[in-house]
Parts: C-alpha cells; sequence; structure tokens
C-alpha cells in the first residue's frame, strides 16, 4: 500500500505498537498501552476497546485511553447505546473497521443533532471515529473504536483501510489470550481432578478443555457424546440435568465462587455407573480485559480410573457408623438404592433411612451433594494398581 500524509503504514511506531499487541496475551495491562500506541501511530484523539454481550448491547468490560473515567462510565452505562451507527453497526460484517465519515448513513450534519453528540461527544471534542466488531464468540462480541476531534480531521479511505491491516493482528493476539486460557484451565482442572478424566465446559456444554483421559473415556462411552464442540450425555433426560446444572453452576459461580456443584450418574453398558461431577472453577484473573468467565470443571467417577472409597474413613471424616459410611460410600461410586439394599439384603426403606441420617451428618440434601461431598474428601484413596505378572 502506498503511503499516506497522514498515516505512517510502516517505521518504528507500527513496529512498535505490533511488539506491544503481541505482547498482550500474556500481560493483559498491556492493552492500554497498544491503544495508547494505536492513538499516536493514527493521529487520533482516543480510543477504546470495549468487550460486550453477544448482542453488542452490554459492555462487561473494557479500556480506554484519553476519555476520563467519568466520561468513560457514563458512555458504558448509557450512550453506548444512543450511539448513531451502533445499530448500522450490527448489520456490517464482523473483522473490519468502518469510517464513521464515509461509511454510514448518518452523515456528520445530522450526527451533530444526536443525543449523542450534544449530551457525550461534544463535551469530549469528539467528532470523528472508526469502529467496527474486530471479534466474536458464542460468548461475546469485541469492538475497536478510535476517535478524532474536529480540528484533526475526518477518516478517509485510505487512513480506514490502514486500520483494516492492523485488525487481522488484533484477532491473532485475542486468539492467543484464547489459546493461553485454555492451556490454565488445563492446568487448573488437572489440579482438582487428580488422575480422573475431566473438561472445562463454558454454558450450554461448550467445551473448553478436554484432557486425554476425557477423549478416551468419552469414545468409549454410550451414553455420551461429544459433537461441534459440545459435550453432553445422549439421551434427552439426562442431557437436560447435566446441561441444567453446567449453566446453574456457572452462574452461581460467578457470584461467590461457592456453588456446591452436583453430579449426573449415566448408565454402562457393563451394568455400572459413569458419575459426572460437576463443579465451579474461577478465572485467575477476573480483572483482566479478557478475562475468561467462569466454567463448569467436570470430572468422571469411572473404577478403571478412579480410587476406592475407605468407607472407615468416611465413618471417621462425619461420625457415621459402619452401616451409614457402606451407604455413602456405595451412593458416592453410583449406586442407587435399589441395587445397594438387594446387595446387603436389606429393605429400601431401611436404606433410605441409614442415608437420611448420612445426610444430617454430612450436611447434605441429595444423593448428588453427598456423593460430591465424600468424592472430594480424603475418604477418596488411589486405588491399589495390580501386580505386574512376568
Amino acid at each position: 500500500m502506498e503511503g499516506s500524509g497522514r498515516l505512517p503504514y510502516t517505521g518504528a511506531g507500527h513496529q512498535a505498537l505490533l511488539d506491544t499487541l503481541y505482547a498482550t496475551p500474556t500481560d493483559q495491562s498491556l492493552w492500554r498501552g497498544f491503544l495508547q500506541q494505536l492513538v499516536a501511530v493514527s493521529q487520533s484523539r482516543s480510543a477504546r476497546l470495549l468487550v460486550l454481550d453477544k448482542a453488542a448491547e452490554t459492555v462487561r468490560s473494557s479500556t480506554k485511553i484519553n476519555i476520563d473515567d467519568r466520561a468513560h462510565q457514563n458512555y458504558v452505562d448509557h450512550f453506548v447505546n444512543t450511539c448513531p451507527w451502533r445499530p448500522e453497526l450490527k448489520e456490517k460484517p464482523a473483522g473490519r473497521l468502518y469510517s464513521t465519515y464515509l461509511d454510514f448513513s448518518c452523515r456528520q450534519r445530522r450526527f451533530y443533532k444526536t443525543e449523542f453528540y450534544n449530551d457525550w461527544a461534544r463535551k469530549l471534542d469528539i467528532h470523528h471515529g472508526v469502529c467496527g466488531t474486530v471479534y466474536q464468540t458464542d460468548e461475546y462480541t469485541i469492538q475497536l473504536l478510535v476517535q478524532r476531534t474536529g480540528g484533526q480531521g475526518p477518516y478517509e479511505a485510505q487512513d480506514t483501510a490502514w486500520f483494516n491491516e492492523l485488525v487481522p493482528h488484533v484477532r491473532r493476539a485475542i486468539d492467543l489470550t484464547r489459546h493461553l486460557h485454555q492451556l490454565e484451565w488445563g492446568q487448573r482442572g488437572g489440579r482438582t481432578a487428580a488422575h480422573r478424566p475431566f473438561a472445562v465446559l463454558a454454558q450450554g456444554g461448550r467445551v473448553e478443555f478436554l484432557c486425554d483421559r476425557a477423549q478416551a473415556l468419552i469414545a468409549g462411552e454410550e451414553s455420551l457424546a461429544c459433537r461441534h464442540g459440545r459435550l453432553a450425555p445422549k439421551r434427552q433426560g439426562p442431557r437436560e440435568r447435566f446441561l441444567t446444572l453446567v449453566d446453574r453452576v456457572i452462574a452461581g459461580a460467578g457470584r461467590d465462587w461457592r456453588h456446591s456443584g452436583g453430579t449426573v450418574s449415566l448408565p454402562r453398558r457393563d451394568g455400572g455407573r459413569l458419575v459426572c461431577m460437576v463443579g465451579p472453577i474461577a478465572p485467575a484473573n477476573s480483572g483482566a480485559l479478557l478475562a475468561p468467565q467462569a466454567r463448569a470443571l467436570v470430572y468422571f467417577h469411572a473404577p478403571e480410573y478412579e480410587g476406592a472409597v475407605d468407607e472407615q474413613q468416611v465413618a471417621e471424616l462425619f461420625d457415621l457408623t459402619s452401616a451409614e459410611a457402606r451407604v455413602a460410600a456405595a451412593i458416592a461410586e453410583g449406586s442407587d438404592l435399589k441395587s445397594l439394599a438387594d446387595r446387603l439384603s436389606l429393605s429400601v426403606e431401611t436404606v433410605r433411612g441409614q442415608l437420611k441420617s448420612v445426610f444430617r451428618k454430612t450436611g447434605t440434601r441429595r444423593q448428588n451433594e453427598l456423593a460430591a461431598r465424600i468424592l472430594l474428601s480424603p475418604a477418596l484413596r488411589p486405588r491399589e494398581a495390580p501386580p505386574i505378572k512376568l
């Protein structure tokens, strides 16, 4: 592209801008430095990077340069949706920026009559801009906005083209950030799940991370499927319970990270049960611009991967009788009351009475809460490896 008298398409300033941009995945505080350099290189007044909801109506997080906190908060709280270009921007293809002077039906004279200009932009001497959606996922929309004063003049076609040569670099930086988030989820989930197969899920069962053991487990299970990047049981009833639990865990965890989680038990080909343990996992840095939202950690209790529940340890931990500990351990390992009663040659009512006592002593009210309490306790011991045969 030929050079412009307004924008330096190459040179030290442009290279430094890219260097800062590609450092943001490991240090998100540098997004502000990137915007500061962008304003300087493009000879602009101010810039903002907004992380909005998927519909691009509510700002989740943001960073900005040359706009004071009060004006920015007013923009986020009200003026973001009075901006005359925003409705039309939703209809324009994502992945590029557009000049407010050239690419929108709201021309300059009409802009000067809007509430957005007279109640907000006029005070900041903002007359022109480039704006656009630079990144979208199923969860959020990221928009970049750069503004000029009346004296600096509008962004012409070649100015806008320069910005659009920068946009792919912005997307790659965000892709790298998301990839690092996935690695972080894998590390944090692995520390909690230990040797168990596990997955980290977003709302609707969307997979953020799936460990190798979980991939192997799912491939051999008739009751589970991972399709189009989403993990869920195949049958409708368990699928609805599983996805509802995942969404509730994520929504509840986002408030105080104390959601108790729960379990969903699935039948297996050999007649046993596969217990899906679901609990919250918090992002490491929830204050970052592109911070990952709350996630659900799902790990699987299966005999071939799990340790054994030590009934004596269960009894000591929760002050249970031996009979109560036997019931509690069996529930944690996926048994239902009828099969447990048959195995112990007891009536279902007797086992149910023991289970009520277990609920009271462990502070739980449901079988899935009880299973989660035990499987996350020291009562879960590594299963002894079989002897090596020569």
